[in-house]
């Protein structure tokens, strides 16, 4: 039977379009086989970089780099047993000892997973360095000439640690001896993009002095700023000395460097402190609590507790209460603090009257000749009835030496009010209050 010629064009049309279709189809695979194959090449290349072992610098040839610019300073030899000088060759090998602490501190991290063991890095390092030995008690012997050298760069301690609020953050402490005390590097590294990078270098500069050194004691305290991904690290540190029980301290507020900033320090305070005891450093919420040893300008009572707590307060550190254990410390402490801060431990009605007072007591104290000079001493503390947080400190200021006039002195009388671990300097006057008759609770020994 004939087929029309209306079937014949459509079996025809059909046919072309399934040619058609199976070319735009092989097509479609080919561009498909291609894409595949572009990606699975990326895709290796990636793997293979991620496999990529990293390159472990030689820690022993950085150790062997330490140790020749130790063995340098351990054979400085010290003029007498109190040499404070520190002379610019004796400078440079400080410094050199101390770049070569921080290529090893690099090169041991380098390599290292996110989730490090501290300890175990601080082990590696202790024995690597032979480091972390304990301190040997000297016997004095007055026949024995004075060891003058192999005092500086001696002893040497290293300390890893990652603050409990601060993970991600690992530090790194070297410590080493120089005469009458130590001097110390500070390394933090942050983990990011897959390895340890510094972010934190605290170090001295060249000094001419001891005192100059970051040693006598180095503490430092994490703090959280902003927000949980931004932090800031305040560093307290003695200032060494070999003649003297007194000394100061400086207190930096350090920002890390960043891919935008470099290291900055914040904020910075020097004060005094006495070295009979070492001084405990400790963290709190918002800022760090440092306990030590202060002097007292009564003579007779020489030292006291103190506490220096900072808060955090922007890109500054506030000194806050408690700074004082008892009444009594607390006026001295008043006295001989920055009116800055004894403004903020007043009450605000007399705070004209309070200033005043404190500037012209403290000049005169600060008046030390050797004809005519103030000497302070701390009379009774008394309680004032009616009120259970109302105490009255008495302070006898009489001017003494070879010229001194018998009449030139007085008593001022204190009235401060206790608080939740605090106090409040009311008043100040040549008068006592009249209501303040009780039993002196801090009578002298």
């Amino acid at each position: 039977m004939a087929v029309p010629e209306t079937a014949r064009a459509s079996e025809a049309a059909a046919g072309r379009a399934l040619r058609n279709g199976d070319i735009l189809a092989g097509i479609m695979r080919s561009y498909l086989r291609i894409v595949a194959l572009a990606f699975a090449v990326v895709a290796a290349g990636s793997t293979e970089l991620a496999a990529q072992p990293c390159s472990q610098p030689d820690l022993s040839f950085l150790v062997s780099k330490v140790k020749a610019v130790q063995s340098q300073l351990l054979a400085y030899k010290l003029s007498d047993e109190i040499d404070e000088g520190v002379p610019p060759p004796l400078q440079s090998h400080i410094r050199a000892f101390k770049d070569a602490f921080a290529e090893l501190g690099d090169a041991a991290v380098k390599c290292a997973h996110a989730v490090i063991d501290a300890k175990s890095l601080e082990g590696e390092l202790a024995k690597l360095l032979d480091a972390n030995k304990p301190a040997v008690d000297e016997v004095y012997d007055p026949k024995k000439p004075p060891q003058l050298d192999h005092i500086y760069g001696d002893f040497v301690d290293v300390k890893v640690t990652q603050p409990s609020n601060r993970p991600g953050l690992l530090l790194v402490d070297f410590r080493f001896d120089i005469a009458c005390g130590f001097d110390s590097l500070l390394l933090g590294y942050e983990f990011d993009e897959g390895r340890w990078k510094r972010v934190l270098r605290w170090q001295s500069g060249d000094y001419d002095e001891i005192k100059d050194a970051f040693g006598d004691f180095f503490d430092y305290v994490v703090l959280p700023h902003k927000d949980k991904r931004d932090w800031l690290i305040a560093v307290a540190h003695g200032m060494p000395w070999c003649t003297s029980n007194m000394s100061g301290f400086k207190l930096d507020l350090i920002r890390p460097m960043d891919s935008q900033h470099a290291e900055k320090t914040l904020f910075r305070r020097e004060l005094e402190y006495r070295r009979d005891v070492d001084p405990i450093m400790k963290a709190l919420p918002n800022g760090f609590q440092l306990r030590m040893i202060g002097e007292n300008i009564d003579p007779a009572i020489i030292m006291k507790t103190v506490f220096y707590r900072f808060v955090l307060n922007g890109d500054e550190l506030e000194r806050v209460q408690p700074v004082a254990s008892n009444g009594r410390d607390f006026v001295d402490e008043w006295l001989q603090s920055p009116w800055s801060d004894a403004a903020r431990w007043s009450a605000a009605e007399n705070l004209e009257q309070l200033d005043t007072m404190q500037k012209h007591l403290m000049a005169d104290n600060a008046s030390m000749n050797s004809d005519d000079y103030p000497e302070l001493n701390y009379g009774p503390v008394r309680s004032c009835p009616g009120s259970k947080s109302h105490f009255q400190v008495e302070l006898d200021e009489e001017w003494v030496g070879p010229k001194a006039d018998p009449t030139r002195k007085r008593t001022l009388y204190f009235q401060i009010e206790e608080g939740k671990n605090s106090f409040t300097m009311l008043s100040a006057s040549t008068r006592p209050d009249p209501h303040c008759t009780g039993h002196d609770i801090m009578p002298a020994l």
